[in-house]
């Protein structure tokens, strides 16, 4: 039995264990950077053109209610269906837009995620880390264990930017 605990002693003294601060990396590498800078430009494009086309639909819906007694209730009823319908396709436009969005940020964060473990795991065996853990898992751990300024200054020679890709149907 004391040889196992021995066995487990040494298992333990030889551990080399790593921190990085993942969540800081995110936010302060230059290529998350550019990416949350594409996307807020985007966003903002997106934002504009569903404003004119709600001014647009808010501007036709008015005029439908001021025909509403001056047409014939059939004419009216035709008008009004295809008023819903332009309604409809434009909630489905801005659906579109979230989504076209969502799957851009999702891109460039898996672009971004598999450069940061390639790296970590370099950065891992050449401090011959037998753990790597995220700092926000750490209560408490000694400086040198920290290795998020390194991997951030690697990401961000490796990887400055990244291309943001928007793949919009509509």
């Amino acid at each position: 039995m004391s040889i196992m605990k021995s066995i487990r002693n040494v298992a333990f003294a030889v551990a080399v264990i790593s921190g990085i601060d993942i969540d800081g990396i995110l936010r302060e590498s230059s290529a998350m950077r550019d990416v949350n800078k594409q996307l807020k430009e985007r966003q903002q494009a997106y934002q504009q053109e569903i404003e004119t086309r709600q001014q647009a639909l808010r501007e036709e819906d008015k005029q439908l209610a001021q025909q509403r007694t001056l047409l014939a209730n059939d004419v009216f009823q035709g008008k009004q269906k295809a008023f819903q319908q332009k309604v409809a396709d434009f909630q489905k436009f801005a659906q579109g837009r979230n989504r076209v969005l969502d799957e851009a940020r999702a891109v460039a964060n898996g672009t971004f995620q598999k450069k940061l473990i390639e790296i970590v795991a370099a950065l891992a065996e050449e401090r011959e880390s037998t753990l790597v853990l995220r700092k926000s898992e750490v209560i408490l751990h000694a400086k040198g264990m920290n290795a998020s300024a390194e991997i951030l200054n690697r990401i961000n020679a490796e990887l400055p930017t990244i291309q943001v890709e928007f793949k919009e149907g509509s």
